[in-house]
C-alpha cells in the first residue's frame, strides 16, 4: 500500500469533520427513523418506475424514504443515488446534482469514502455538463481529496481518475 503524506491525511480528517458539521445528509427534513416507511414509500417509487412520465415522482419518494432511515443505514444512501440518476433523466439537473452530493456527504458520515467519492464524482459531473465548472471543480476536489484515503484500493483509485477526465467545464 502507498504510503501518504501527513498533509494528505490532514486534508482527508478536515474533508470528513466539515462533511458531519454542514449537516447535509438526507436527514434534514424529518428527524424520525421509520424504516417500515421508507420502504413503503420505496415500493410505491418502484411502482412509478414503469409508469410514463413517472420518474419524477419516483425521485420524489425515494428522497423522502431516505429520510425515513438511519443515517447509518446504507439503503438510504442507495435511495438518494437513484433519486439523482432518476432526476437527471427526466431533465432535473439541479435536483441530480443536489442527490448526488447528498449522497455522497450521508456516505462519508458513515465512513464509505468509495461510495462517496463516486457520489461526488457524478454530481461533477452533472455539474459540468450544465455548465457550472466552479460547482464542478469543488464537487471533483472532494472527490479527488478521498481518493488519497487509505482505505481505497489502488484499483479503485484507478477506476475514479478515469472517471475524472470526463468532467467537462473544469479549468
Amino acid at each position: 500500500m502507498k504510503t501518504f503524506t501527513s498533509w494528505a491525511r490532514g486534508a482527508l480528517a478536515v474533508l470528513v469533520a466539515a462533511s458531519a458539521a454542514t449537516g447535509l445528509s438526507a436527514q434534514t427534513t424529518t428527524n424520525e427513523i421509520d424504516t417500515d416507511q421508507a420502504v413503503r414509500l420505496e415500493s410505491k417509487a418502484h411502482g412509478y418506475l414503469a409508469t410514463p412520465g413517472g420518474w419524477d415522482r419516483a425521485a420524489s419518494l425515494l428522497r423522502r424514504a431516505a429520510e425515513f432511515r438511519s443515517p447509518a443505514d446504507p439503503a438510504a444512501v442507495e435511495d438518494l443515488l437513484l433519486s439523482a440518476r432518476l432526476s437527471f433523466y427526466e431533465g432535473d439537473e439541479r435536483r441530480a446534482v443536489r442527490d448526488f452530493e447528498s449522497a455522497g456527504e450521508l456516505a462519508l458520515d458513515r465512513g464509505d469514502v468509495i461510495v462517496a467519492a463516486n457520489a461526488f464524482t457524478d454530481a461533477a459531473w452533472v455539474a459540468g455538463n450544465q455548465g457550472r465548472g466552479n460547482q464542478a471543480q469543488k464537487l471533483l476536489s472532494k472527490a479527488q481529496l478521498l481518493a488519497t484515503s487509505p482505505l481505497i484500493q489502488e484499483d479503485e483509485r484507478n477506476h475514479l481518475r478515469t472517471r475524472w477526465g470526463g468532467v467537462a467545464g473544469i479549468q
